[in-house]
């Protein structure tokens, strides 16, 4: 078992069976002192607005909540609505030799981070990673007259500006123990949750999620299952396919925050799957993809552009696109309606 395994067991314990962690209590005290002394710098010395609206899509959790989908999703919407949206990430797991850096087709996981590259490849709007996010938000103005600004996590960059708040909790596990980094899962505390503008609950919140968040779950996203992706022979555009693998026996292979969710989502499918969980983030060799025979190896596409150097017919990746109601896009439009006119 992985360190990462270890402590998702009792962060995120199931019903009777967690484990209180309170040896860690003096560090849990430290860290919460240290968050607060942050937010409050910060509140006395707020960043300078940008020129355009900035979206914030993040969670107060760490581990995957949704973020990246629903900010793929906040990207497609708004270039249909004739938008020239960005994305800014602090690209976790890239380094880059320079930044900001602009990430394009051609760019590696290790250079940009694995969720940046995604994004770009499904959405082809502009993606910017700098440790800086207000200095890759500015590059995405200069550079390409973006109109608006989407976030990828940053809930607690408290250097970037920004103009609203979309916080994402997963339904299942919620906020787990309710504890603090490193007792428990939170990055921030609960109360965190009444300042933000929008929660979204990835998928229906269960009993103990309604518990933990009351009132403030407004919204609730699904992720579905869009297309399947192999890669071409270029190595860096994908083959968009309507229909993939035959349901059957086939190896899941997910290197992120839950992967039981991709898992399950393959088994609604109607594939027997073989799980292959990694540690989020993580970077593949061939050698770890090489199962028996050519049974249908199906990942997730952040995990995919990771392999795309060694990429194998009998691959596959299901994109998966977020659904909401029509009462989140209102409430995000009207925000945009709402602001300056040199905000817009």
């Amino acid at each position: 078992m992985s360190l990462e395994d270890w402590f998702n067991k009792r962060w995120y314990p199931e019903k009777g069976k967690g484990r209180s962690l309170s040896l860690l209590t003096p560090l849990e005290m430290l860290y919460g002192g240290v968050s607060r002394r942050r937010r409050v710098l910060n509140s006395r010395t707020p960043p300078e607005p940008l020129s355009v609206p900035v979206i914030v899509v993040g969670n107060i959790t760490v581990g995957g909540a949704g973020k990246t989908p629903l900010v793929a999703e906040l990207a497609r919407w708004l270039k249909e609505r004739g938008r020239n949206p960005g994305i800014v990430s602090r690209g976790y797991g890239g380094r880059a030799q320079h930044y900001p850096y602009q990430v394009t087709a051609q760019s590696h996981p290790l250079e940009s981070g694995d969720e940046p590259l995604m994004l770009h490849l499904i959405t082809g709007v502009p993606v910017m990673v700098s440790p800086k996010r207000a200095e890759a938000a500015q590059a995405l103005i200069d550079y390409h007259q973006c109109d608006v600004i989407l976030s990828d996590d940053g809930l607690q960059h408290y250097s970037l500006w920004r103009s609203l708040e979309i916080c994402v909790v997963d339904g299942h596990r919620g906020l787990g123990n309710g504890h603090m980094l490193p007792r428990g899962p939170l990055r921030e505390p609960a109360s965190r949750l009444q300042s933000v503008d929008i929660i979204v609950s990835n998928g229906e919140p269960e009993t103990r999620v309604k518990q933990q968040c009351g009132d403030l779950l407004e919204f609730q996203m699904v992720l579905e299952p869009a297309c399947w992706h192999q890669f071409n022979l270029d190595q860096t555009s994908t083959l968009r396919l309507t229909s993939g693998p035959e349901p059957g026996p086939c190896h899941g292979v997910a290197a992120i925050g839950n992967p039981q969710r991709f898992f399950q989502e393959l088994q609604r499918l109607g594939f027997k799957v073989t799980e292959q969980p990694f540690a989020d983030h993580h970077q593949f060799s061939p050698q770890e993809l090489h199962f028996d025979g050519e049974i249908p190896v199906i990942m997730t596409m952040k995990d995919a552009v990771k392999c795309r150097d060694f990429w194998e017919s009998h691959w596959w990746a299901l994109e998966v696109r977020a659904k909401l109601s029509d009462l989140f896009y209102q409430k995000v439009h009207q925000h945009l309606q709402q602001l300056p006119e040199d905000e817009k």
